[in-house]
C-alpha cells in the first residue's frame, strides 16, 4: 500500500491510460481500479462501497472500533480504506493528507456519492498533522515509499509520527499503524519504537500479506478476544475473505 511519488504515473494514466518504466501501474478491475508498484497494491479503488479482500478491509474494521467520527488518514493515496468502511455502515468524517493529489483525483473519478464526508489536503503528513488544532478520534498512519524494487516504511513513520500522533488524539482515541518492512530495521525494533509512545496495543498479522497492523491507545482497550471478535464481525459483515487471514494478539509495549 505505497503512498509516495506516484503523481506522474497517475496523471499519465488518467490522461493517456498507460504507464512506462518502473512507475506505479494502474490496473482496471471489474469493480474499479488498483494501483500497483513493485508487486504491492498501493490502493484499491472501488466504484461501489464493499470489500477489497485485502489489508484495507482490516484497516477499515480497526477504524470502526472507535465509535466517534473524526478520522485522519496520513497517506491517503487513492482512499482504499473508504469503500470497505462505508460498506460497514461507517459514518466517519475523513481528513486525508498525501504529498500527491493524483490518487485522490483517481478516487474521485472512480468512486461515487457513497464516499461520504471527506476532505483532502495535498501536504506533507508531519507538517499537516502538526498544524491541526482539533484532536482526532482515530488517526491512521499509512505512509510508504518505493525503493530498489520494493516498498518500505519511511523513517518518519517510525521516528517522528508516533509521538505526534499521540499528541493529536483525544484521550479516548486510537492510532492505527499499517506497518511494512523497514529498509534498515527489524520488525521487532520498528514495532518497539512505534508503540513506545502508547500504553496499550494490539497487533494484527496476516497469512497472505507481510503487513503488520498495530492498534494503539493511551486508555485500556477491550480484551483482545473481544476486539478480535469485533474485527471479524465487521469483516464477515461485508463478506471480506480477509476475515480468515488474520491473527489478533495483545502487544506488549516495552518501556525503557
Amino acid at each position: 500500500m505505497g503512498r509516495i511519488r506516484c503523481v506522474q504515473a497517475l496523471n499519465a494514466l488518467l490522461i493517456n491510460g498507460y504507464t512506462i518504466g518502473d512507475e506505479p501501474e494502474l490496473q482496471s478491475t471489474i469493480r474499479g481500479a488498483r494501483l500497483v508498484q513493485n508487486g504491492s497494491v498501493l490502493s484499491e479503488v472501488l466504484s461501489e462501497a464493499g470489500p477489497t479482500h485485502s489489508v484495507f478491509d482490516v484497516l477499515a474494521a480497526a477504524i470502526m472500533l472507535n465509535k466517534e467520527t473524526r478520522v485522519g488518514i496520513l497517506g491517503f493515496a487513492a482512499g482504499g480504506v473508504i469503500a470497505p468502511l462505508r460498506a460497514m455502515n461507517g459514518r466517519q468524517d475523513f481528513y486525508g493528507v498525501d504529498l500527491d493529489e493524483a490518487g485522490f483525483k483517481l478516487f474521485g473519478k472512480v468512486s461515487g456519492d457513497w464516499r461520504g464526508n471527506l476532505m483532502f489536503v495535498k501536504s506533507d503528513a508531519v507538517k499537516w498533522l502538526g498544524a491541526q488544532q482539533k484532536p482526532f478520534d482515530v488517526l491512521l498512519e499509512d505512509l510508504s515509499i518505493g525503493q530498489d524494487g520494493d516498498v518500505f516504511k519511511p523513517d518518519v513513520s517510525i521516528d517522528v509520527l508516533p509521538d505526534l500522533i499521540r499528541s493529536k488524539l483525544k484521550p479516548s482515541g486510537i492510532a492505527i499503524f499499517n506497518l511494512l518492512p523497514s529498509n534498515d530495521r527489524t520488525w521487532a525494533e520498528m514495532i518497539r519504537i512505534v508503540s513506545h509512545s502508547f500504553e496499550h496495543g494490539l497487533i494484527i498479522t496476516f497469512d497472505s500479506f507481510y503487513n503488520k497492523v498495530l492498534i494503539l491507545s493511551i486508555k485500556p482497550l477491550s480484551s483482545t478476544r473481544k476486539i478480535s471478535r469485533l474485527l471479524r464481525n465487521f469483516l464477515s459483515g461485508i463478506q471480506s475473505s480477509i476475515s480468515r487471514d488474520i491473527q489478533v494478539r495483545t502487544l506488549r509495549i516495552m518501556k525503557s
